[in-house]
This record gives structure tokens, C-alpha cells and sequence, in this order.
């Protein structure tokens, strides 16, 4: 067995996890301590939670692997992530934590109380849906790495991967949850600051401004692959032999871009415009961070959480793009050859892992993937509880079981819990080559498709009816399922329509242009001056 260091040290991780939910099992009796922790949650954990769920396998593997392999380009898919939070912030946090109790759904139906099942529906379709696709990317990323560490076919390590993250769920709750999420963040916060340090002092005498001034040499990888010249001079050549390969390459291709160069991997404008407008609405709209807002006990503690996370990704993924320079500049020769090769999936997703083993063998290779693992398992725990809370609140408590015991929901909800992780693990199966960050950049264009709209009118617009909830969120999350399954499956066009990286530019003004319209043709409006009053504390 190979790496069995880095697989200990993973499995420390793991257990240390498996430990955490134990220890907070009896914090599954009741459906507020399952769903939302009691609202015991204090800011600052609150905080480092949401870190934990936010910075998932998408930043740590796939934003810095991009960086490696384009340069500037691969990080303007962070600054949308991160971006989004000051909406998030300014726009969302105070009224949820005002109006909401459990789920998203909560929100709407306290303005619409004679509309609750067809609102709780749609958002409850809209919730599994969101949150089995978000699943996938980070279950992908868990296949890829133990293949890395240890040579696994990628399907047990998928199953492998979703059945630790329903035992989470199952066993702790949001409480177990919480605190899984806030350790998992600080481990994966440590582990990209030491590759941080630790990799300008190795390759750059200690100077980060050498980082930078390196770049501007480089040819980026993804750029290089696509010259058979360059590919065959450094053919053959070890890490060992980096700058000897960056300088060969640029001696063949003198007038090629530099790491530093914008314009290497950004698509045309419709493209880029899609992509900025699903990260910048996205996070409105994604259940397992807005349900991390009720888990503390008023809307104060909730924008005190949103700051603290805020600062935290910030110098996350500020240090994320000097950590995929320094990738790029000590893994040159062989990000070159995977892409060459055609595996650009491996080149994105375990650039991470694979520095880590250069700088520090199996024991900083491990301590890289146990990072990376705990930004998978901490994102997909939280993914997985706000998916259970709404199949047992919205749908169990109320549709089908109005008068149904908190017992029964929480056991619906266990149950719903495997059954939704079984799902994930079938659809990573399917798409295990797409690239993590893009994946999670299709769920961002769907979530801004759907919850963005209906809760922002929701709070700030007097108009809005519940007939255009309902309507308004079915056109979005359609709209948006359509082109992203078109994406996935390489249709290139739909009745005439490009098909873009991302839903985002088509399904959001769609979704947005149907509620507006039936509000006026419509006219449940709501408990508007009551509703208005609670959720903006006057």
C-alpha cells in the first residue's frame, strides 16, 4: 500500500470528525436541536462553521489547481465566490435570522401563511436539488484524492466518501455538524497557510515578491500543453528540473502569455458574464449557508457570523492565488504532461496534494489531503443537514404529516439523509471528470435561479405576491436544470440558444422577468406590513 503516512493522517482527520458527532448525538432528540442546534451556536463557531461549509473542495483543490494551470485567470472564480458574501451580508442575513426558524421555506411562508404547501414544495424540490449537486464536487474530489494517496479505484472511495458524510448528519445533527464544520475549517485554513510559507521559503528564498516576479516568465501549463514543441523538449523532465523547464518553454514560446496575463482560460463575454452573475447571487440562494444563520440566537449574532467568515475567506483566498503560483512554478513539467495527456481533471483537482508531497513527502501529503478532505466532508455535512431539514420540515411536517412528532420528523429525516447521499454518490459516478470548481459554479447558477430572487423580493419588495413565488422559483430552477444538464451532457446549443458555462444569464432574468409579471397578474401579497416590520426589525 502506498503513501500509508498520508492515509494515516487522513484517517486521524476522519476520526477526530467521527469523534466530534458522537460526542454531540444526544443533540438529535428534538427537531430544533437536529435542524438548527437550538440556535446555541455562538458567533465566532457560527462563523468558522460557515468558513468550513463555504471553503469547500471547490476553493482548496479546484480554484488553486486552475491557478496553477492558467495563472491570473484560474482565481477570478474565488473572487466571485468571495465577492458574494458582502450581498449576502448587507442584503440577507438580518431579516432571515428575524423571520425564519428552520428552513429557507420558513421565510416565504411567514409572509404567505395561506400559501404554505405549494411554497414548501417548490422550495423543498429546489433545496434536494441544489444540495445533491453540490454533494457531487465534493465526492468527486474525495475519489480523486484517495486515488492519488493510494492507488483506489475511484468507486469505493465514492462510497466510501458518502457514507461518512450521512454518518455525520445521522449521528450529530446540526450541533455534531457545527463544530465538525468550525475544526474542519481551521484544518483546512492551516494547511493552505503552511503551504503558503513553507512554499515561498523552498522555491522563492522566502520572498514572496518572487512569486510574482516568476510568474511573469512562465508560460502557463494550459498554454504550453498546446504546443507539441514545448511539450516534447521538456518530455521526460522532473519536478526537480522546474525552472530549467519554464525556461525552455519560453525560449519555444517566446510571445505566449505569462501567468500573471489576463485573458489565458476567460471564455468570451457571454460566458464570463454568466459566471459573475451566478457567483454574485449565488450564495443568496444556497440552502446550507442560509441555514447556518439560524443556528444562532438573533440577527445580531447572524451578521456578526457573516463578518467573521467574511474576514476568514478573504485571507483564504487571497493566499489561495499565491499558492497555485507557487504550484504552478514546483510541479511545472508534470502539469504540462497531464494536460498533454488529456487528464486535466487530475491536473486541477490534485495539484494541491501533489505539492504537498513534494515539499514535505507523505507527512505534508497527508496533512494537505487531510485539509482538502476536511473542506469535502465539513461542506458536504452541512449540505446534507439543510437537504434533510427541508425533506422533514417542508415536506414530512408540512405536507404530508401536519401533525406528525418531532421523533418521527427526525427520523424521516435520517432516513432522507441516507437516501440523498446514495443519490450523490450515483450522479459522482457519472460526472467524476467535470472540474469541481465549475461544478460548484453550476449549482451557484442555479441557486441564483431560484431562492435568490423569491427571498430578496421577498424581504425588500411589497408587491410580491405568492403565486410568483411559486411560479417565479419553478421557472428558474427549470430553466436552469435545462441548460446545465445540456452543459454536462456537451449539447452545445438549445432551439437556437448557445449553451453557456453556466445557466446563470439566461434562467435569472427569466426567473426574475415571470415573478415580477405574475405579481401583477396576481394578488396574495402577503401579510406585507407585519412581514415587513419582523424582518427588518422595526
Amino acid at each position: 500500500m502506498e503513501n500509508i503516512v498520508a492515509l494515516g493522517v487522513v484517517i486521524l482527520g476522519i476520526a477526530l470528525s467521527l469523534y466530534i458527532s458522537y460526542y454531540h448525538r444526544r443533540s438529535t432528540s428534538s427537531t430544533a436541536n437536529f435542524y438548527v442546534a437550538g440556535g446555541g451556536i455562538s458567533p465566532r463557531v457560527n462563523g468558522m462553521a460557515m468558513f468550513g461549509d463555504y471553503a469547500s473542495a471547490a476553493s482548496f483543490l479546484g480554484v488553486a489547481g486552475a491557478v496553477a494551470l492558467m495563472g491570473v485567470d484560474g482565481w477570478w472564480l474565488a473572487l466571485g465566490f468571495f465577492a458574494a458574501w458582502i450581498v449576502v451580508l448587507l442584503i440577507i442575513a438580518g431579516p432571515l435570522k428575524n423571520v425564519g426558524k428552520f428552513t429557507v421555506a420558513d421565510v416565504l411562508n411567514a409572509r404567505y401563511q395561506g400559501s404554505e404547501k405549494g411554497i414548501r414544495m417548490i422550495a423543498m424540490i429546489s433545496t434536494l436539488v441544489l444540495c445533491v449537486m453540490y454533494l457531487v464536487p465534493q465526492i468527486v474530489g474525495a475519489g480523486l484524492l484517495f486515488g492519488l494517496l493510494l492507488g483506489w479505484d475511484y468507486l469505493p472511495t465514492v462510497i466510501v466518501t458518502g457514507s461518512l458524510m450521512a454518518i455525520f448528519v445521522i449521528m450529530g445533527g446540526m450541533k455534531g455538524t457545527s463544530y465538525n464544520q468550525a475544526v474542519q475549517g481551521a484544518i483546512l485554513f492551516g494547511a493552505l497557510m503552511f503551504l503558503l510559507i513553507f512554499g515561498i521559503i523552498a522555491f522563492f528564498g522566502g520572498n514572496p515578491v518572487g512569486m510574482v516576479v516568476e510568474g511573469k516568465d512562465i508560460v502557463p501549463p494550459l498554454v504550453a500543453a498546446g504546443n507539441a514543441e514545448a511539450v516534447a523538449a521538456i518530455a521526460g523532465m522532473t519536478n526537480a528540473e522546474s525552472a530549467v523547464a519554464i525556461e525552455t518553454v519560453r525560449g519555444i514560446m517566446t510571445d505566449a502569455p505569462n501567468a500573471i496575463s489576463p485573458g489565458v482560460g476567460l471564455r468570451d463575454l457571454m460566458n464570463n458574464a454568466s459566471l459573475v452573475l451566478a457567483l454574485f447571487l449565488g450564495v443568496l440562494g444556497l440552502p446550507h449557508i442560509l441555514i447556518r444563520f439560524y443556528t444562532v440566537s438573533n440577527a445580531k449574532d447572524a451578521r456578526k457570523s457573516a463578518e467573521f467568515t467574511i474576514w476568514g475567506l478573504a485571507i483564504f483566498y487571497g493566499s489561495v492565488f499565491f499558492v497555485g503560483l507557487i504550484a504552478m512554478y514546483a510541479l511545472y513539467p508534470t502539469l504540462v504532461e497531464l494536460l498533454a495527456s488529456g487528464q486535466r481533471g487530475v491536473a486541477t483537482n490534485m495539484t494541491m496534494p501533489m505539492l504537498g508531497e513534494m515539499m514535505g513527502g507523505q507527512l505534508l501529503m497527508g496533512v494537505i489531503a487531510a485539509g482538502a478532505m476536511a473542506a469535502m466532508l465539513s461542506t458536504s455535512a452541512g449540505l446534507l443537514i439543510s437537504a434533510t431539514t427541508s425533506l422533514s420540515h417542508d415536506l414530512y411536517k408540512g405536507v404530508l404529516r401536519p401533525n406528525s412528532t418531532d421523533e418521527e420528523q427526525v427520523r424521516f429525516a435520517k432516513i432522507g439523509a441516507g437516501v440523498l447521499a446514495v443519490s450523490a454518490i450515483a450522479m459522482s459516478i457519472w460526472l467524476k471528470e467535470q472540474n469541481v470548481a465549475m461544478l460548484v459554479a453550476m449549482c451557484f447558477g442555479i441557486a441564483a435561479s431560484t431562492f435568490a430572487p423569491a427571498l430578496v423580493f421577498a424581504v425588500w419588495w411589497r408587491k410580491l405576491t405568492s403565486q410568483a413565488v411559486i411560479i417565479g422559483m419553478a421557472a428558474g430552477l427549470i430553466s436552469s436544470l435545462i441548460f446545465t444538464f445540456a452543459a454536462f451532457f456537451g449539447t452545445k446549443s438549445i432551439m437556437g440558444i448557445d449553451v453557456l458555462v453556466n445557466p446563470a444569464l439566461y434562467s435569472v432574468p427569466f426567473a426574475v422577468i415571470v415573478t415580477v409579471v405574475v405579481s401583477y397578474l396576481t394578488a396574495d401579497r402577503g401579510n406585507t406590513e407585519e412581514f415587513m416590520a419582523q424582518a427588518h426589525g422595526k
